[in-house]
């Protein structure tokens, strides 16, 4: 498996008690080796989402952090 590059973030769900976690470069392997107990759930550019944000007008920014808070 590579390892991103850059400034990213990864959205984790735990199988049994569907706990979410967000987790930075540095510690995505330590859930992603776990997989009996996590599951990789989305991946995210920080810097391109926050960009996003900034550029985005306040309907479409409220939007797109509704959609990254909810869970299906």
């Amino acid at each position: 498996m590579n390892t991103p590059i850059g400034p990213a973030a990864f959205v984790f769900r735990h199988k049994r008690t569907g706990q979410i976690v967000v987790v930075s470069n540095e510690r995505w392997h330590e859930l992603y080796d776990n997989k009996k107990d996590w599951e990789l759930t989305a991946s995210l550019n920080a810097c391109g989402a926050l960009q996003y944000m900034i550029d985005a007008k306040p309907a479409e920014r409220n939007r797109y952090i509704k959609r990254l808070t909810e869970y299906p």
